[in-house]
């Protein structure tokens, strides 16, 4: 019988802590606020039945945005290149740098926003390209000199540097 009153209050005791934890568990706290940067550099084909001459544009953007807060004197400046400012950029509210031309060529952005608020700088700074270094795939066959064989490939970004590899392991 003493084993039983031993294993009820166990029980009790074990159940009371566990109630205590989940009332004493903390709200969630609101998100950090912080200036966010992103953007890209991508080459598109226009839909069927534009003329030929029409067909193909280069996009090149920066955005930064407000998450989770407001923030006041907010500039989003690409390295020589466009300047974007904002007195006063609201909750999840954006400035954006955006270049479209014809054509699809090599090209890359990149660039930085800042405002009057200390924040995670961590992502208020970027760079993107869309151009990639491809090895001619007849080379294995024996046809054309190494040195001639190198070809561009226009991709939605990432570089490889001549001999090392944009990611690991490809």
């Amino acid at each position: 019988m003493k084993s039983l009153k031993r294993a009820v209050t166990g029980l009790l005791v074990a159940a009371g802590v566990a109630g205590g934890t989940l009332v004493g568990v903390a709200p969630a706290q609101a998100a950090v606020p912080n200036l966010q940067l992103t953007g890209g550099v991508y080459c598109q084909f226009a839909a069927p039945g534009t003329p030929w001459n029409q067909a193909w544009s280069m996009t090149r953007f920066m955005r930064v945005t407000a998450r989770d807060g407001e923030f006041r004197n907010v500039t989003l400046q690409e390295i020589n290149g466009a300047t974007k400012f904002k007195s006063q950029l609201k909750k999840n509210e954006s400035l954006t740098i955006k270049t479209v031309w014809f054509g699809c060529f090599p090209s890359s952005i990149a660039g930085y926003a800042i405002s009057d608020y200390a924040e995670n700088l961590t992502d208020n700074a970027g760079f993107w390209w869309n151009v990639r270094r491809v090895d001619n795939p007849l080379e294995r066959f024996g046809t054309g000199s190494s040195a001639s064989s190198a070809s561009v490939a226009l991709t939605g970004g990432g570089t490889d540097v001549e001999g090392v590899p944009a990611i690991p392991g490809r």
